[in-house]
């Protein structure tokens, strides 16, 4: 009898193991990020109207190879193929550790919009909450990278990072220098209090869409009953395509429009009627861009084409085309890489300066373990002036080479 009572016993215990055992599968939480420490050296010259000046900056605050952060995510099974999602990641300096949640900056409707570069890796870099569902898909709402921008920098995995001469349309400035940086995802790399959309694969073929539309308004009462308005509106939608229904291709196309309204109220739909009050600017965005890559053993290529174009009340203000290919072959544990663009700016603007712009980079990663990879990398960027009005180059130049090593390890 006893040893009965012991074997139900046992047996109680191991189905609680096993109940316990389930409910923790079906909810999970997990910590993860990635530290880049090591080695850069940066050599700037500018040239303009002949006057010649150099700027050399060096450190061990890492950053190179890719933007330092820290993250958790999280799951729970929701039952019938669906679960809720979570994602909250923050940036940080690898070389101090600082970690600072002020990356938004002011964008051209006067609402604060995701940074144009975050190349430190500062700040909330992902804030998100959503549904998935294996048939349907998965919505998310929140803070995260915009799908053209994943695009435009590579999203199909080819190796590549933070340096000088990473992507031929960052960094260009329409001839003023390296200081402004004009890229081709000019105000849509992160996402704010946005709404997302990404489908499940059928045929190889996935979509995904991006939306935000937020909005500030001001106003004061007094005589005449409304004597100020104010109004800022800036509205996001994007669109991206992927086919991965052939072995070893892949292929994406997308579009993202950012729309920014910053003025009067009633400017926007009605003539302005109250002294003083200025009418609505309305400044519309529109980013297009295509990719394809093929790997091939352990040879993978990639071309990546893109353009923004931005108009002010229907008229050009800029326009940023570039054209990028990639290279990278994994032999045993090294993979050296190679990456080559051009790009032009155009400010439509008559006798405003336009720029040529290319960009090389070099480099090598080393795998240490599953985990951990050492890396060395050269980049090199020259911007090339000329006027709106012609093709000549009136002889302002900027030149920018940047050399980094370093170790990056993921967890």
């Amino acid at each position: 009898m006893e040893n009965l009572t012991m074997k139900k016993s046992l047996l109680a215990l191991a189905a609680m193991g096993a109940f316990v055992g389930a409910a923790q599968a079906q909810s999970s939480v997990s910590v993860y990020g990635i530290y880049d420490g090591g080695f850069n050296s940066t050599n700037t010259e500018t040239n303009t109207a002949g006057v010649i000046s150099k700027a050399i900056t060096n450190g061990w605050s890492g950053g190179s190879a890719a933007s330092s952060r820290l993250g958790f995510r999280g799951t729970e099974d929701l039952g019938g193929g669906r679960s809720a999602v979570f994602n909250l990641e923050f940036g940080f300096h690898a070389g101090d550790g600082t970690i600072t949640t002020t990356t938004n900056v002011t964008s051209t409707g006067g609402v604060t919009q995701a940074p144009l570069l975050n190349q430190s890796g500062t700040g909330v870099r992902t804030s998100m909450v959503g549904i998935a569902d294996k048939a349907l898909g998965t919505v998310t709402i929140g803070r995260r990278t915009t799908g053209i921008h994943n695009l435009i920098l590579g999203g199909t995995g080819i190796a590549g990072n933070n340096m000088t001469g990473y992507h031929a349309s960052e960094n260009m400035t329409g001839g003023t220098g390296y200081a402004t940086n004009t890229q081709v995802q000019f105000n849509a790399v992160r996402m704010s209090n946005g709404l997302y959309y990404e489908s499940p694969s059928i045929n190889g073929i996935t979509a995904r869409i991006d939306y935000s539309n937020d909005s500030t308004t001001t106003r004061s009462v007094g005589t005449p009953a409304v004597t100020s308005q104010t109004g800022n509106n800036i509205g996001n939608f994007g669109a991206i395509l992927r086919y991965q229904g052939v072995q070893n291709l892949d292929i994406a196309i997308g579009t993202h429009g950012v729309k920014a309204t910053n003025g009067a109220i009633d400017a926007v739909t009605t003539p302005v009627t109250t002294p003083g009050q200025a009418a609505a600017a309305t400044t519309d965005t529109r980013i297009t861009a295509g990719s394809v890559a093929y790997t091939m053993g352990g040879l993978k290529g990639e071309f990546i084409h893109a353009r923004n174009q931005t108009n002010q009340s229907n008229a050009q203000i800029s326009k940023v085309s570039s054209n990028m290919i990639g290279l990278q072959y994994q032999v045993g544990a090294i993979m050296p890489f190679a990456k080559y663009g051009i790009g032009e700016t155009q400010t439509g603007i008559a006798g405003a300066a336009n720029a040529d712009t290319k960009g090389l980079q070099l480099g090598a990663q080393y795998t240490m373990s599953k985990r951990t990879s050492l890396y060395a990398a050269y980049g090199a960027q020259e911007i090339k002036v000329k006027t709106s009005t012609t093709a000549n180059l009136v002889g302002n130049t900027t030149k920018r080479t940047e050399i980094a090593a370093g170790i990056v390890h993921t967890f």
